[in-house]
């Protein structure tokens, strides 16, 4: 599978075989079932990989399964070779009880065709004053894993579990994340008073561009968040980020942000002068493969489509995941993709 692969073309600084080994060989949850693959005389010519993990909507844990790795090769496309992968993947994602599917697409009709919907989100487009905040860089701290992490962990756990779309994760989860996030760097920043951590943040470069990818706080730590925005926004020396094409100055000049900014953040953004503007984001798309048990959970009504019913093929689905999981109440964080 990582040999059909490396023939992906990568925009970052990644060769793909190894872009995509993270998600085998680096990950210690990686389970060979996860996997469909077509091939022909024993060679791979089609892949698609299933992510199993559980997503917080409206307080409640959901079996889900994010999709990703989905590649054919360049000689045998227009076969139908990667719908018939996503089709044994999707069959296998119901038959494992799994009641939500999510992911990020590119070929948006491709997976329309299949039964996925767009779930559009207003994604957050973050821009500072010229130059930055150097006194901001200056307080901003390295996160320090043997020093930090259950701190993190802890801010994670109280501000991320009550937005709609976050990931629950173990500990193996943190680790491998934090392993495997960066792309391939990581900026891990945290804000410290009183030796402990009072607001954390996590930014990457994604196609050559400065991603905020996951931030959390104590409810009274709305401004030192906001420091730590100010210091990623920040041009520096000697940038670990920043792509050889794209000098530090202009890189941080705007960072696009996972749509979970709360108020208290956005007016402490705004007195450091970051404007903040939103762009539209189509490319997440949501499958419900068990409609029944996701409305039972719930307590929301649902009834499958019947043959002779007038609403499209799908519609129901996508009107209880509406209910459930409004498109403006969805965040999901960068750090956990997929």
């Amino acid at each position: 599978m990582l040999d059909l692969v490396d023939r992906w073309p990568m925009l970052d600084a990644w060769r793909a075989r190894d872009f995509f080994a993270r998600y085998v060989a680096g990950d210690p949850r990686f389970d060979p079932r996860d996997v469909w693959i077509a091939e022909r005389d024993g060679a791979p010519l089609a892949c698609v990989q299933i992510f199993p993990k559980r997503m917080v909507m409206r307080g409640k844990s959901v079996p889900m399964a994010g999709i990703g790795t989905v590649f054919t090769d360049p000689e045998h496309r227009g076969r139908g070779l990667a719908g018939a992968v996503m089709r044994a993947a999707m069959d296998d994602m119901r038959g494992r009880g799994l009641e939500l599917g999510l992911l990020f697409a590119g070929p948006v009709p491709f997976y329309e065709a299949l039964g996925w919907r767009v779930w559009p989100v207003r994604r957050p487009l973050l821009r500072p004053p010229a130059g930055g905040d150097p006194a901001a860089l200056g307080r901003a701290e390295r996160f320090d894993a043997a020093r930090d992490l259950a701190e993190v962990q802890e801010i994670h756990a109280r501000y991320s579990l009550r937005r709609d779309g976050t990931c629950l994760r173990d500990s193996q989860a943190w680790w491998t994340g934090l392993r495997n996030a960066g792309n391939p760097g990581e900026e891990f920043l945290v804000a410290r008073a009183g030796g402990r951590v009072r607001a954390y943040l996590r930014a990457t470069g994604l196609a050559r561009f400065l991603v905020i990818m996951e931030w959390g706080r104590d409810d009274d730590a709305a401004a030192d968040l906001a420091d730590l925005f100010a210091a990623a926004l920040t041009p520096r020396e000697g940038d670990a980020l920043a792509p050889a094409e794209r000098p530090t100055r202009e890189f941080r000049s705007v960072a696009s942000a996972t749509p979970l900014l709360d108020e208290p953040l956005e007016r402490a953004l705004a007195e450091r002068g970051i404007g903040v503007q939103h762009a539209d984001d189509g490319r997440g798309m949501f499958w419900v493969p068990q409609p029944e048990a996701l409305a039972h959970r719930f307590g929301e009504p649902y009834r499958r489509r019947d043959t002779g019913d007038l609403d499209p093929p799908g519609a129901r689905e996508t009107d209880l995941l509406r209910r459930i999981l409004p498109p403006e109440r969805f965040g999901f964080w960068e750090a956990d993709r997929f």
